[in-house]
């Protein structure tokens, strides 16, 4: 009788301890950034043929894409002055020289 409660048991504890078990990998999103340094005044810019925006200089002021390849397209006076296809890898920020 001793036994068959003893099995009863284990049995019961390994079936109930397995309920709560949840499988899986949680990850945090992924960021990339860019930034951009020298003559940032007046200037406007496109990722990706995208709508274009202002941005300020410095490491500091980091705007988030995501990983992989882009076509960043700097403005001033609605010409363009930079045009450069870049690859940039999760959690890296990138730099951009606007002379």
């Amino acid at each position: 009788m001793k036994y068959a409660i003893s099995i009863i048991s284990l049995v019961l504890i390994f079936g109930i301890s397995g309920c709560g078990y949840k499988e899986g990998v949680a990850t945090a999103s992924q960021k990339s950034y860019l930034y951009f340094n020298g003559s940032t005044d007046d200037i406007t810019v496109s990722i990706d043929g995208g709508d274009r925006f202002d941005v300020k200089e410095g490491k500091a002021n980091q705007y988030a894409i995501n990983p992989g390849k882009h076509l960043v397209e700097v403005y001033r006076n609605n010409n363009i002055i930079v045009k450069r296809e870049i690859f940039v890898s999760d959690g890296v920020a990138k730099e951009i020289e606007v002379k």
